[in-house]
């Protein structure tokens, strides 16, 4: 297995190009306003008034136009701007205020942190640190590509895990081959192992994804909150039965594939070439390690004299200036700008966006008038509604974005919760976790698009193996909203 082979990232960061549809997003470019303006100029139902309207309005508008990708997800996250102030549902300063939410500045602080990472390589030898103690069969390879997956995507963004892990699965496929050429049973599963571990593990916390901090913010909006270490509690439990789950759907295949002589070897020289670990890499594990040990014991820091105002967003923001401060050891600092600027900060805008439109909702009304809409909900039970919620979520995710999903989706979930007198959190929470669980479709997320960029993994194939975890996936999101998330978030 060659450097090369483990180091050539560029055709799969392409995954996503590779599977964007072609007439959709003209024919939704179109569709966005039509269906904006009809809702306006039809009046609003009875008991909502004008400026509420026109928010939901503006709600159907942007999922048309996030579910169809007529401009990039963060350029319509900006219409709460445009279109709340011109309809009178919001001033311009309640319009913008929400785009410098403090869950936003947790993001950036987050993604910094995991640049900060990447740049000092620590991302890499951690991974083939943990790779050379997988075995040699081809089912415990695929386990530890899985497992160290999942542990980095708890902290880095998803796409990040999948991106640096692919290229080294490719490689060991590539090696398991014969005639120079990859197995498809073994490196489809390897790369559907990579991308649906990345998903799976960044479950576990509130930074793990996108997806989650959604949900962080709109429940701050809402008076509410998960502590760090309560999420983690009701998740990563979760986490780890699907990714037992996922391993023995994809290790079915390979039960009875022999042992694999000298990819340990290979795997160990790889690791050896990174030479000792270096100034930079010690520093930016202190900082990390710092960081989130801080996330976990907030609860207990805070009652420290001074500490009082502690909370995961300033956690975050300090860990991140402290690598523009840090010295890497070679003459520069653990962090500079150029690198930062490469961080998704599109993703900012889209979180403003959606807190927006929420805060919007609530002023208008619309939350109470959709709650009471739904009353009839109250008379099912809460398993019944969890699981309805869990299904249309993992749906709707198969074919769009899961952060826009999700943003668009939680008012209505709240909505729900009201109506039906369920704990919000215990809506919201698997609504959370059941958006990033779309396994069917290479436009799913992220990182399915980029499994399916290697080539390896025939749709049919992907359609097969996802409706299967999807199911299974959302069967285990329901059991965790009955029974281990009421321990810790009810």
């Amino acid at each position: 297995m060659s450097s090369e082979t483990l180091t050539s990232t560029s055709a799969l960061e392409q995954g996503e190009d590779l599977v964007k549809p072609g007439m959709l997003p003209r024919a939704a470019t179109l569709l966005g306003p039509i269906v904006f303006a009809s809702l306006v100029f039809s009046g609003p139902p009875d008991g909502m008034t004008a400026s509420g309207w026109a928010v939901l309005a503006l709600l159907a508008w942007m999922a048309v136009w996030w579910i169809g990708e007529a401009v990039p997800i963060a350029v319509t996250a900006l219409l709460p701007l445009i279109v709340l102030p011109m309809m009178g549902a919001a001033d311009p300063g309640a319009a913008a205020a929400p785009y410098a939410d403090q869950i936003i500045f947790l993001f950036i602080g987050g993604f910094i942190l995991a640049a900060g990472v990447e740049r000092a390589g620590l991302h890499r030898r951690l991974a083939l640190s943990m790779l050379t103690h997988a075995g040699s069969r081809t089912v415990t390879l695929l386990a530890g590509f899985m497992f160290v997956t999942a542990a980095l995507s708890m902290w880095i963004s998803n796409i990040a895990a999948t991106l640096m892990l692919m290229p080294i699965a490719m490689g060991v496929a590539r090696t398991l081959g014969t005639g120079g050429r990859t197995d498809p049973i073994v490196g489809g599963a390897l790369a559907l192992g990579v991308a649906y571990s990345a998903s799976i593990g960044g479950i576990g916390t509130p930074v793990g994804t996108p997806t989650n901090l959604v949900a962080v913010g709109y429940l701050a909006r809402q008076g509410l909150s998960i502590p760090f270490t309560s999420w983690m509690a009701a998740a990563v439990p979760l986490m780890l039965v699907l990714l037992v789950v996922t391993w023995a759907v994809l290790a079915w295949p390979l039960r009875r594939a022999a042992r694999v002589p000298g990819i340990q070897d290979r795997l160990a020289s790889e690791k050896a070439a990174l030479g000792p670990i270096s100034i930079a890499e010690r520093r930016v594990v202190v900082v990390f390690g710092i960081v989130g040990l801080a996330w976990m014991l907030r609860p207990l820091l805070t009652g420290l004299p001074g500490l009082s105002g502690l909370n995961d967003t300033t956690i975050a923001i300090a860990g991140a200036v402290a690598l523009f401060l840090i010295p890497s050891g070679t003459g520069d600092r653990l962090m500079d700008w150029p690198t930062a600027e490469r961080i998704p900060w599109g993703i900012a805008l889209l979180f403003g966006g959606g807190l927006s439109l929420a805060a919007a909702m609530d002023a208008n009304g619309v939350t109470t008038w959709l709650g009471s809409s739904l009353d009839w909900m109250g008379q099912l039970a809460p398993v019944v509604i969890v699981t309805a919620i869990v299904c249309i979520v993992i749906a709707a995710t198969e074919f769009a974005s899961n952060t826009a999903t999700l943003t668009a989706f939680l008012p209505v979930v709240g909505a729900v919760a009201v109506a039906s007198g369920v704990e919000p959190l215990l809506l919201l929470f698997p609504a959370t976790i059941a958006a990033s669980l779309g396994f069917m479709m290479p436009i799913g997320t992220p990182p399915n698009a980029v499994a399916y960029s290697t080539g390896l993994i025939p749709l049919r194939r992907m359609l097969r193996i996802g409706i299967i975890l999807n199911v299974l996936s959302a069967g285990a999101v329901v059991a965790m909203s009955q029974w281990l998330a009421p321990m810790f978030i009810g």
